[in-house]
């Protein structure tokens, strides 16, 4: 589930509620995505110190869906060597990245810069896995890959 999805859904609540799609990578028990410091979501996840994010399959047949349900926290990465190789798996993930740059060399520096974000991860406290085809609003409490 967690590598054939791409967009995790971020909801806040500080306290008027929101939710914000971000293109993740999964790894080291966090979901790591760019965004900017500035934006609506990641101000609210900052205040708030809790918020709750969702990945899930699309279909267009209830009995199909299927997904994580998960509350956490919202950290800042700071750079380092690891921000540089997370940078390169998320490259490697979303190759898209590099029409920002046509033709520029493409380092982490140059991305956050020309893009204005930074690197935050979703931590998860807890995760429920959603699946109807097993019930109606089937749902357990899982652990996650690496926990």
């Amino acid at each position: 589930m967690i590598e054939s999805q791409r967009t995790l859904v971020l909801s806040t609540a500080d306290p008027d509620p929101w939710c914000a799609p971000v293109y993740y990578l999964y790894d080291d028990r966090r979901f790591h995505f760019f965004s900017s410091p500035g934006s609506r979501h990641i101000g609210a996840a900052r205040r708030a110190r809790r918020c709750a994010a969702a990945i899930f399959r699309d279909s267009d047949d209830w009995r199909r869906i299927e997904g994580l349900q998960m509350e956490g926290r919202v950290e800042e990465t700071p750079l380092g060597p690891r921000t540089s190789a997370a940078f390169a798996r998320y490259v490697a993930r979303f190759p898209t990245v590099r029409d920002l740059f046509a033709g520029d060399a493409l380092d982490l520096d140059r991305f956050l810069a020309r893009s204005r974000t930074r690197l935050y991860a979703f931590v998860p406290d807890r995760v429920h896995y959603l699946n109807n085809e097993a019930g109606l609003g089937k749902r357990s409490e899982i652990r996650l890959p690496g926990t």
